[in-house]
């Protein structure tokens, strides 16, 4: 299903709640949060549900690292559909502890015609992208 073909209702503002959690995470962690891209148009409530929930999960797991600064996310959203990025900087975790943490979401992905892939570099820090074609 293309990510422009719900009907309005069937949509939700991509800010969601999730401005207010990422203050608040960054507040009681210390850890800068920056967001580079967020779409200004509405996404499919399965698809916002989704990516907030991998935020979520990509931040509770960043957390116990002890060494990240900063946190950065990119939601953007174009004709070939959707892309997240998340990059924490750091000492970098083990790039299978986080991949075992976002397992689920991994398979969600992967059910809408979608992909996630963690890419941790030891002393050099995370990142995790989360594809969706536009007909995913």
């Amino acid at each position: 299903m293309a990510l422009d073909a719900l009907r309005p209702d069937e949509r939700v503002e991509p800010a969601w709640d999730l401005p207010d959690h990422l203050e608040r995470w960054s507040r009681s962690t210390g850890i800068a949060v920056e967001v580079w891209a967020f779409p200004c148009e509405p996404l499919p409530v399965h698809i916002a549900e989704l990516v907030h929930a991998t935020i979520l999960d990509v931040l509770d797991g960043l957390e116990p690292d002890g060494s990240v600064r900063c946190v950065g996310i990119a939601l953007t959203i174009g004709a070939g559909g959707l892309r997240l990025t998340l990059s924490g900087d750091g000492l970098g975790l083990p790039s299978e502890r986080l991949a075992d943490r976002l397992r689920v979401r991994r398979a969600r992905f992967a059910e809408v015609g979608g992909g996630l892939s963690v890419n941790a570099i030891l002393g050099c820090g995370v990142t995790v992208s989360a594809v969706l074609p536009a007909s995913g």
